[in-house]
């Protein structure tokens, strides 16, 4: 996403709505939908609105240059910064008093907007001396050491909302500012957020104009019984339509590229010993196959955890992060697929460089100076491409696949759509899945010594009674196999070491969308008992899912496309910066269950 600042967690609004909203055009965007007078521009009053929010910014930063270690900096937050700054975006705050909810716990909520049906705003301060787990992001995720309760700012206002009737809520503490939404029904994290410090520091205008489009007052509900005609709402329900077109577009952009990407490799002139290789029938059709839904894997999980901001732990330093993106991301050749004059059939450096980048996962000794180790396991392994290592592919080629993956075409309205990778459920990998089920490779080899790949209808799903589970049965399987089962755990004395002693396997997993569901279910209690809160932050998930997945989650499937692509889900959903990935090959295994 071209939003610097921006963080998506789960599906509250997608990239590409935002970048619609971002453009002026989208729904919403007149002047008369922010309130302003007739001839005014939307875009001299965010103009306005900028240069004032960084002159209250330098305000704020005098403000608090000299606090001391026991400063948390709440005071000068909230009179210095974020209540100028709301106002900017026409709030109108008011202190309010703790409240307190039927469950008997109470919620003190800082801010009340007085228009909008005293709409939640909660604003905490920069600092506290508690802040220690590199892997929280700011004291929005960790608890406060002067807290009654054991939760994070985050976590009390996201339960505060599931509880309540307002569907939207707002946090920040100064330097991120955060737009939650109600999360009772949904079974992963769903806000989003702008960083504040940064967009201030590096002058991102493009940034804040996108926040005043997103968050200014006008946007929000009126009150609690009109959410579904607020503008926010509209944007969430657009959000979730535009991601099953972008799941579709998936399916059919996979099979695309792993077309474009076989054939490339076959017709390169520098690739004889692969063509000799597959006349000589040692790479057979389904190896070659395989090589390529490796590829393509790859690709995938390294879109995802870029995007995620996963290929680094938060603390490590930002020159070499900024080192891999500028130069060996794959983000680096998805921003190179608009330049169509880079698609030169004639050269093949992009290849070159994306081979130096998977080298940088597969060997300590390559990722090492930039502090990446080796993710290990198939997907990652040394030989895991086969002969594609030491094979060819021209820039035309390449780029092509890696626009296949990035862009396509709305088929409603016939415009280009970006796939935002951050915010994808990785069980919608299930859709390519189920796709690829209805193929089988084939290799044509003509009297000429030429070779093409192709699809051909096959008899995978048919013959191996593979098809793809969907949401609305997985969630009552899981709540009628397992629920009963983490309710006794929870029942014993060390709730943590019983949760991860239990075992759940699929023993016809195909893509994984079942243990997915299964894993989350039972972080989500980990994590829980881990943390004290019930709605636990995005690292402490993130850590408790990875813990579920290597100790309770396994599954076995006859088909080798839908083992890898199970433990591709798998891998996706529990990684975390520095380790690595091998530990799911023993537990995810092709074969049959019933032999």
């Amino acid at each position: 996403m071209k939003f610097q600042t921006t963080r998506i967690e789960g599906n509250t609004i997608s990239a590409d709505i935002l970048e619609k909203i971002s453009e002026g055009e989208f729904k919403g965007q007149q002047p008369k939908d922010f309130g302003l007078e007739p001839g005014t521009k939307v875009k001299d009053e965010i103009a306005r609105a900028w240069a004032d929010a960084q002159n209250q910014w330098k305000i704020f930063k005098s403000r608090t240059s000299d606090l001391g270690d026991d400063d948390t900096g709440l005071p000068e937050v909230r009179k210095y910064w974020m209540i100028p700054f709301l106002g900017l975006l026409d709030f109108n705050l008011e202190p309010a008093q703790a409240e307190k909810l039927d469950n008997g716990n109470s919620y003190a909520i800082s801010h009340r907007e007085t228009k909008l049906d005293r709409f939640p705003v909660y604003i905490v301060g920069f600092k506290d001396k508690a802040q220690k787990a590199p892997e929280e992001r700011s004291t929005l995720d960790i608890k406060p050491s002067n807290a009654t309760r054991k939760m994070s700012p985050h976590a009390l206002v996201q339960e505060y909302v599931n509880l309540t009737e307002y569907a939207y809520a707002i946090i920040t503490n100064g330097l991120q500012i955060r737009l939650l939404r109600d999360s009772s029904r949904l079974v992963k994290l769903s806000f989003l957020e702008f960083d504040l410090e940064q967009m201030m520091e590096e002058d991102c205008f493009s940034d804040f104009a996108l926040l005043f489009r997103v968050l200014h007052a006008s946007r929000l509900p009126r009150s609690r019984q009109e959410t579904a005609d607020s503008l926010i709402e509209q944007y969430h329900q657009d959000s979730i339509e535009s991601g099953a077109r972008i799941r579709e577009g998936l399916s059919e952009a996979v099979e695309k590229s792993i077309r474009m990407f076989a054939n490339g490799f076959l017709k390169h002139p520098a690739n004889k010993v692969l063509r000799d290789a597959i006349i000589k029938k040692e790479v057979t059709p389904e190896k070659y196959y395989q090589y390529q839904l490796r590829l393509i894997y790859r690709l995938l999980f390294l879109m995802v955890t870029e995007e995620r901001n996963l290929i680094y732990a938060d603390h490590y330093d930002k020159k070499l992060r900024d080192i891999y993106y500028q130069y060996y991301s794959v983000e680096r050749l998805r921003k190179m697929v608009d330049k169509r004059y880079l698609a030169d059939a004639r050269h093949s450096d992009c290849w070159e460089g994306l081979k130096h980048t998977f080298q940088l996962f597969e060997k300590e000794s390559y990722g090492g100076p930039l502090k990446i180790k080796p993710l290990n396991g198939d997907l990652f392994g040394l030989n895991t491409l086969g002969m594609l290592h030491d094979s060819a592919l021209d820039n035309q080629v390449t780029l092509d696949c890696i626009r296949n993956l990035t862009v396509f075409i709305n088929k409603s309205t016939q415009q280009f759509m970006r796939v935002n990778y951050a915010s994808l459920n990785v069980e919608e990998f299930g859709s390519v899945y189920e796709g690829l089920l209805e193929y089988d490779p084939v290799l044509h080899i003509t009297d000429e010594q030429t070779i093409s790949f192709d699809f051909k209808t096959g008899e995978g799903r048919s013959s191996s009674g593979s098809h793809y589970t969907p949401e609305e049965l997985v969630q009552p399987l899981i709540k009628h196999s397992l629920e009963y089962i983490i309710a006794d755990k929870l029942k014993e004395k060390n709730k943590e070491a019983a949760l991860l002693s239990i075992k759940v396997c699929d023993v016809a997993c195909g893509s994984g969308h079942i243990l997915l569901s299964a894993a989350r279910r039972i972080a989500t209690e980990v994590a829980r008992v881990r943390t004290g809160e019930d709605q636990p932050t995005p690292g402490a998930m993130r850590l408790a899912t990875r813990d579920v997945i290597k100790n309770c989650i396994y599954g076995v499937d006859k088909n080798p496309l839908a083992v890898e692509l199970c433990k591709v889900a798998l891998w996706l959903e529990s990684h975390n910066p520095g380790e690595p990935l091998g530990f799911l090959d023993h537990h995810i295994k092709c074969g049959d269950a019933i032999v």
